[in-house]
């Protein structure tokens, strides 16, 4: 259960920071992709970390449920963004979200197999 501390964590710290107001910094409206893109590839990896220690799962369906949460999360966001004052929900911000979690969770994927290989998985041999 405490692998799970650090993705529910950041996905609180998401949710507070969507809550706010844009910062005072004012950016042209497509200039945050790249936060996106880190800030969920970020918690793709926290999932996928908590997933490997409480699941006996294939690390493919690992990484493909990491994915999956990490983007539905992203769309959620996007859409809680829509309620607040000075922010706006996007598409791009989406797809920015969903590209940096699925390349995170490839990675991970990736090169959890190369370290692992000839072992038995994590979460089993524990």
């Amino acid at each position: 259960m405490a692998a799970w501390i650090p993705a529910v964590s950041y996905m609180a710290l998401i949710f507070v920071m969507s809550s706010l107001r844009f910062p005072g910094v004012a950016l042209p409206r497509n200039s945050d992709k790249g936060i996106h893109f880190v800030e969920y590839a970020i918690l793709a990896l926290l999932l996928l970390f908590a997933l490997r220690r409480s699941s006996t799962w294939s690390p493919r369906a690992l990484a493909l449920v990491a994915w999956i949460v990490a983007a539905a999360y992203g769309a959620t966001d996007e859409l809680h963004q829509a309620f607040v004052p000075g922010r706006y929900c996007s598409g791009y911000d989406w797809l920015a979200d969903a590209t940096g979690a699925g390349l995170a969770v490839f990675m991970g994927a990736k090169l959890s197999k190369g370290r692992s290989r000839g072992t038995d998985h994590p979460a089993v041999s524990r």
